[in-house]
This record gives structure tokens, C-alpha cells and sequence, in this order.
């Protein structure tokens, strides 16, 4: 049972890998995926409000989609890697750390990776959307933990 603890890594591999996959794609391919997704947004609100120009909402709702995408997909990695990282056995706040650079680092390295796929460009700035999520949520459960360790204390 006890070697069973590690079955855990698989959740954030297989995000790991998706990441990989989404980011493999040439851009022209990835703009099609988030392009498809905010055509249907437009025709579910342009029936709210049909005189909605489409063009317009489609410049406009394309790169919100995108980055919600990269943002959207990393927290759900950090997730994965922080239940990975605790039951794996790290202690207290190092899960929490361990689960952030593991996401600053995996970003970094998909953007990389973006430089050899056709018509992608890899940006720090992407890396920063990438890990904003992870960084709030880090913040949140540091916070949490040391408020319930206050409370022991007490």
C-alpha cells in the first residue's frame, strides 16, 4: 500500500502531457480550437442581443479565451501536483512551494517548446499568465495554513 502513494504523479502527468499536446499545436490549429469556442459564445449571446456585431465580439473575445484557456488548464495542474506533492510526503507549506515552482517550471519549459511549433511564439509574459492562478491559490493556502497553525498554537 504504501508504494501506491506515488500512483498519484499519473493525474498531473497526464495534465502535463495535455499541456504538451495543446501547445503542439500550430497556431493556426490553436486559433481554430478558440475560435470555434467563441462562435458558439457569440450565437448563444447574440440571441440576447441580436443586434450584436460579429466581428467585433470575435476580436475581442479571442485572446480573453486563449489566455482563460492557459490560466483555466495550469490550475488545474497545480492541483494535481499539490495532491501529488502532500501525499507524496512533503510537509506543511513545502507541498505548496514544490507545486508552484514544478508549474513556474513546466511553464517555462512549454513556452520553449512553443518557439519550435509553426507560427507559436514562446513569452514570459505567457509564463506569468500561465502561473497567476497557482500563485493566488498558493497565497490563499499559505495563508490558511498559518492561520490554522495560529489556531494550534492557541
Amino acid at each position: 500500500m504504501k508504494n501506491h502513494k506515488y500512483l498519484v504523479w499519473i493525474l498531473p502527468a497526464a495534465v502535463a502531457v495535455m499541456i504538451f499536446c495543446f501547445s503542439a499545436q500550430p497556431a493556426d490549429e490553436s486559433s481554430q480550437l478558440s475560435g470555434g469556442l467563441a462562435l458558439k459564445l457569440f450565437d448563444l449571446l447574440s440571441r440576447i442581443n441580436p443586434s450584436m456585431d460579429a466581428e467585433v465580439f470575435l476580436e475581442r473575445i479571442s485572446t480573453p479565451i486563449r489566455k482563460t484557456a492557459h490560466i483555466t488548464e495550469y490550475t488545474v495542474f497545480y492541483l494535481t501536483l499539490l495532491a501529488a506533492w502532500h501525499v507524496t510526503g512533503l510537509r506543511k507549506r513545502k507541498w505548496v512551494g514544490a507545486a508552484m515552482l514544478t508549474v513556474f517550471l513546466y511553464a517555462c519549459s512549454d513556452e520553449f517548446h512553443q518557439l519550435f511549433v509553426d507560427g507559436r511564439s514562446g513569452q514570459f509574459t505567457d509564463v506569468m499568465i500561465d502561473c497567476s492562478a497557482s500563485l493566488i491559490l498558493s497565497i490563499i493556502l499559505i495563508c490558511v495554513c498559518s492561520a490554522g497553525c495560529r489556531r494550534k498554537r492557541n
